[in-house]
């Protein structure tokens, strides 16, 4: 049986298609949790006592973090910050922002704008640079299907949620004149692996 050059150049194409999907990473969804109150508030109240624990002198500490209790904070809890506190108004657009993390990277999605059952995500590189947290936006997908040079359409796309957290500090100043610095960013699958080190009080 011979096969014609247009049905070999399908069955080529078919094959290609085919390894380049499956040397694609898997997606990440960003899901949130069926019981997202709960955790957003279980999230901010631990996140809180780390932060403001009582530690040695230039002790670095580390928490690890599921990005699901990241989602739920940013559904249910940044709401009612953003209501008490009008300062905090730039962050609204960050509301519908969904996180997932995947091998040295997170994947952010925008549940506030929904492309049918199409999974639109952005991988962001998080880096520290001196005392300002940088994020480094990747190749956008749909589904596995990369959207080369899309990056910057997408990282618009997902509006100034996406913004402010790129322009984050990497100190948080504590209410007793101690501050938080941020050290080291560790992404993993289902996992993020934050390093601290708390700064004493200026004298």
């Amino acid at each position: 049986m011979r096969i014609g050059a247009s049905a070999l150049a399908a069955i080529v194409g078919l094959a290609i298609a085919a390894f380049v999907l499956a040397a694609m990473p898997p997606v990440a969804r960003a899901l949130l949790p069926d019981d997202a109150d709960a955790r957003g508030e279980a999230f901010e109240q631990a996140l809180a006592a780390a932060l403001t624990k009582v530690r040695p002198e230039g002790e670095e500490w580390a928490i690890a973090v599921d990005p699901a209790d990241i989602n739920a904070w940013l559904a249910t809890r940044l709401p009612k910050w953003i209501d008490h506190d009008p300062a905090l108004a730039p962050l609204a657009d960050a509301v519908d922002l969904r996180v997932a993390s995947i091998r040295d990277a997170l994947v952010v999605e925008d549940a506030g704008r929904a492309l049918g059952d199409a999974v639109l995500s952005l991988p962001v590189e998080p880096r520290l640079e001196g005392d300002r947290l940088h994020l480094s936006i990747g190749t956008a997908r749909i589904g596995r299907l990369p959207v080369p040079g899309s990056g910057s359409a997408i990282a618009s796309l997902l509006g100034d949620g996406l913004a402010q957290l790129a322009a984050g500090p990497a100190r948080i100043p504590l209410a007793d004149g101690r501050a938080v610095e941020l050290r080291a960013i560790e992404c993993d699958p289902g996992r993020i692996a934050l390093l601290f080190r708390t700064r004493p009080a200026p004298p």
